[in-house]
């Protein structure tokens, strides 16, 4: 048999056959007339090898596989291949069902008019607020827009926790809008200066401290909800590159105010340890 004649008996291509060649796969046959010449002993060799292939098989397994004699001493060996690989086959099916999820939940966004985004749809809805009263009001959404992309990332890093949007579920309409006023009382602190500037950001962290009490708990489980470690610490250096887009002092004076009265609390104080290491700094 030529090469094209066992390539259509295999279901394959005389590529793959060179191929399977140059891997040491299938042994090259001896050449008459200037030919390559296949026997049946190719033939069979060749189909034993797109039968592991198609059964998910890569190829280096496969030629430990045919190195191998599953009714000798090498039997252990090759179930421990193929288990392997069934392990494999079972991981990517998983990965496949979760990637179907992720498609379903894009369509169920799509499908009630939500845009496609990693951010939680809550999480969207209040920045979305908050952008509408900076318009309304006329002050620098540079900081809020820098939160938003921080939050993006870390969606897509899968960073940010569920609890966050158990938070927001928690707030009724007075709480939320009571959330939308803070954010806009920071931006306007932008255009603050001297004792007013000073004493309006002591009293709006006081007042974001007393938000943060009214909902302890969900606010604590929010917090605790984001990773330890290293991909804590990822976390908080992109919290702090949040800050570097608010440029006013007592924005800055505000949001270390704030930081403090966390850092007083016990409970607070472990969770923000725990994910910015012993000594948090914005």
């Amino acid at each position: 048999m030529r090469v094209k004649e066992i390539a259509d008996l295999a279901g394959t291509t005389p590529r793959a056959v060179r191929h399977y060649h140059r891997l040491g796969l299938l042994p090259v046959p001896p050449t008459v007339h200037g030919k390559r010449e296949y026997g049946v002993a190719h033939l069979a060799r060749l189909m034993r090898i797109r039968w592991l292939a198609e059964g998910g098989l890569p190829l280096a397994q496969i030629a430990e596989v045919l190195a191998q004699d599953p009714g000798g001493t090498d039997r252990d060996s090759v179930l421990g291949s193929l288990r392997a690989t069934r392990e494999e086959i079972l991981a990517r099916r998983r990965g496949l069902q979760a990637q179907e999820a992720r498609i379903e939940e894009l369509i169920a966004r799509v499908e009630d008019g939500e845009g496609l985004t990693p951010i939680p749809q809550l999480l969207v809805r209040f920045y979305d607020a908050v952008q509408a009263r900076l318009d309304e009001a006329g002050l620098n959404a540079r900081g809020l827009r820098a939160e938003r992309q921080v939050v993006t990332a870390l969606a897509a890093l899968d960073l940010v926790p569920d609890s966050i949007n158990a938070f927001l579920a928690e707030l009724d309409s007075t709480d939320w809008e009571a959330g939308v006023r803070i954010y806009t009382e920071i931006a306007r602190l932008e255009q603050l200066h001297g004792d007013v500037a000073r004493t309006s950001a002591i009293q709006l962290a006081e007042e974001t401290w007393e938000y943060t009490l009214r909902h302890r708990r969900a606010a604590l489980a929010a917090f605790a909800g984001f990773p330890a470690g290293a991909p804590g610490r990822t976390t908080w250096r992109l919290t702090q590159m949040i800050t570097d887009a608010y440029t006013g002092p007592a924005q800055h004076l505000y949001l270390n105010r704030f930081l403090e009265l966390l850092m007083t609390d016990p409970e607070f104080a472990v969770v923000l340890k725990r994910l910015a290491g012993d000594e948090p700094a914005l």
